[in-house]
């Protein structure tokens, strides 16, 4: 819907206004794509063929462009770093520490979605693209603070650990990136327990899946975790 001014003055108030007196950060957006199989559950990460972390496992994502909506960018980073398209997406959580890029103030909006599909390319600024299965996911609780620690199987293996203080998951912080990039090693963490509550709940995994069968085998690699 566009904005209509409510008189003349208004309108030479948005003319003569400049946006460049004011800081701007950058907005991003991730996904963590999940899937499935006889294995367990796994996660699709994009191996950065560029600085800043080259080299570094992360999930798929990156700037949103000026025409377009969070889950648009979110679904064409995607599409651009993996070949994964027409899923179902959910908002998880924003990202917004000021330091947590180096290159620029960045805020990033991480997505989750659930795929049976495995197929999958890299492309644009990723070198490589896999699934991770998850492995040796242990939650511990000490000194009010709960701490997790995951491996990532895949190409490499990967093992992050993360805490947050005891039931505020929102502050969650990193210990050691395990080789993720950025605040993904949180990111991957936080987007599990997003999807272990969403599927406890119901709706989520039958809007991403869309088969009985389907949603049930995703339960039983989730629970699995």
């Amino acid at each position: 819907m566009t904005y209509i001014p409510s008189g003349e003055e208004e309108i030479r108030f948005l003319k003569n206004f400049d946006p460049s007196k004011y800081k701007k950060p950058a907005v991003a957006a991730d996904t963590a794509l999940f899937s499935f199989d006889a294995q367990g559950l796994k996660i699709l990460l994009v191996k950065r063929g560029g600085y800043p972390y080259k080299g570094c496992w992360a999930l798929p994502g990156g700037f949103v462009e000026i025409g377009e909506g969070l889950e648009e960018a979110a679904e064409r980073e995607l599409f651009e770093e993996t070949g994964a398209a027409g899923l179902y997406f959910e908002q998880a959580f924003v990202w917004d520490k000021p330091d947590r890029d180096p290159r620029q103030r960045t805020i990033t909006v991480s997505y989750v979605s659930v795929s049976a599909k495995a197929d999958l390319r890299a492309g644009d600024d990723a070198s490589d693209a896999a699934w991770f299965y998850f492995r040796d996911y242990e939650r511990s609780e000490k000194e009010g603070y709960t701490h997790i620690k995951y491996t990532l199987s895949g190409p490499e293996t990967l093992r992050p650990k993360v805490r947050f203080p005891s039931g505020r998951m929102q502050k969650i912080e990193r210990i050691e990136s395990g080789g993720l990039a950025f605040d993904h090693a949180e990111s991957v963490a936080f987007s599990l327990e997003y999807l272990k509550k969403r599927a406890s709940e119901g709706g989520f995994l039958e809007r991403a899946l869309k088969d009985a069968a389907l949603v049930k085998a995703a339960k039983k690699a989730i629970n699995g975790v």
